[in-house]
């Protein structure tokens, strides 16, 4: 059963400009009564709809964020990051900032030239070159 939605309503949807859960005002609906486009009320930009991050969770699989490898970092730590750079060089414990998965924290080196990292979203297998 869908919703009574009206355009200039307020909803939590997940910006994707910001790429975080943030308060939108409703732009326009689909002819079924759905949401169709929706305003950031932080950075003004417009979008379609996407259900908030923390909407989602319930719906994803029983695979939990820690065992597909999640971190958690402190603002004292990605604050410290290294920038991610494919011939960088990085070692086991490593914060680095990249563009496009954000702070992660590099769990394993290997001598291939890859690493895993750990994003908030899960962990990654990334190009390296091996820091002795």
């Amino acid at each position: 059963m869908a919703k009574n939605y009206q355009v200039g309503a307020e909803i939590e949807a997940l910006c994707t400009k910001c790429e975080l859960d943030r308060s939108h005002t409703i732009e326009s609906l689909k002819s079924d009564g759905n949401i169709n486009r929706v305003v950031c009320g932080k950075c003004q930009s417009s979008h379609r709809f996407r259900r908030p991050l923390s909407a989602g969770a319930a719906k994803k699989s029983s695979r939990s964020a820690a065992q597909k490898g999640a971190v958690t970092l402190t603002e004292s730590e990605i604050a410290k990051a290294k920038p991610y750079a494919m011939d960088g060089k990085f070692k086991m414990g490593d914060v680095i900032q990249h563009a496009k998965f954000g702070p992660g924290s590099v769990v394993s080196v290997k001598a291939n030239g890859t690493m895993e990292v750990g994003f908030e979203t899960g962990a990654k297998t990334l190009v390296c070159r091996r820091l002795n």
